[in-house]
């Protein structure tokens, strides 16, 4: 062990966290995203409808989660087809556009026509149930419903899945196969397209409540940027004023 020098001094840089984060937002804003509705916005299609009247920057907390997210991406995809000079610009298959429902889609990767997506996740748990990863296959759903398949693939990483029997924590890869019926499939279409023209008539009113509320667990302060200006009804709570602390006055001496 090298011994720490008496001299040694280590302070807290602001300056160079700046500059990191900075650099780590200019190349996520760098990547252009296709023009129209995407298959993401028919997710949560009011908060879509907020984001395309009144546009906001990425916030700073979802920044580093996006660079993570990408640069997994381009690393995982890319080692699957082989490649080693992994290109950290190419994190999925390109945009497609689906003329059946009128959106842009942009899978992961399409092996035979079949859609692979990949995510990754923070979570120290494997799920024990479908609801457990829910959030990624509404997205799945649309992309079938996108390329009018009934089967896809589900990749997890889990960066930090917990070990029942020794407790560590190690990233550990998770896949599952998905299928849908006939009949499923063709409903699916029909919600898809209901949700594209929903965003539609509410930016051609600049209305975003004309569609329904969002997902429950995004509909917070926290994760949307919207949430005080669209006051979800039933679900709405207003910020709780910070309370100030009272400065106590000098008492008079004797």
């Amino acid at each position: 062990m090298i011994p720490l020098p008496v001299s040694l001094t280590v302070k807290r840089s602001r300056a160079a966290e700046r500059m990191l984060g900075d650099a780590a937002r200019n190349w996520i804003e760098s990547e252009e995203r296709a023009p129209g509705i995407h298959a993401s916005d028919l997710l949560d299609a009011r908060q879509a409808i907020y984001r395309k009247i009144n546009p906001k920057t990425l916030p700073d907390r979802l920044v580093n989660i996006f660079l993570i997210g990408k640069v997994l991406h381009a690393f995982v995809l890319q080692t699957v087809d082989g490649i080693t000079n992994v290109d950290i610009k190419t994190t999925d298959a390109g945009s497609y556009f689906s003329e059946k429902i009128g959106i842009t889609y942009s899978p992961d990767k399409i092996v035979g026509g079949k859609v692979r997506e990949l995510k990754t996740s923070r979570s120290y748990k494997a799920p024990d149930t479908i609801e457990d990863i829910s959030h990624y296959l509404e997205q799945i759903l649309v992309y079938l419903a996108s390329t009018e398949t009934r089967t896809a693939q589900l990749w997890v990483l889990y960066l930090n899945l917990r070990d029942e029997a020794t407790g560590k924590l190690d990233p550990c890869f998770r896949g599952y196969d998905v299928e849908i019926s006939e009949g499923d499939l063709a409903g699916l279409i029909e919600f898809c397209k209901t949700q594209k023209e929903l965003i539609e008539k509410g930016v051609n009113l600049k209305d975003p409540k004309v569609a329904p509320l969002c997902r429950e667990w995004l509909c917070n302060r926290k994760l949307c940027d919207y949430y005080d200006t669209c006051k979800p009804e039933g679900r709405y709570e207003p910020e709780t004023p910070k309370k100030t602390k009272k400065v106590r006055k000098p008492q008079p001496g004797p």
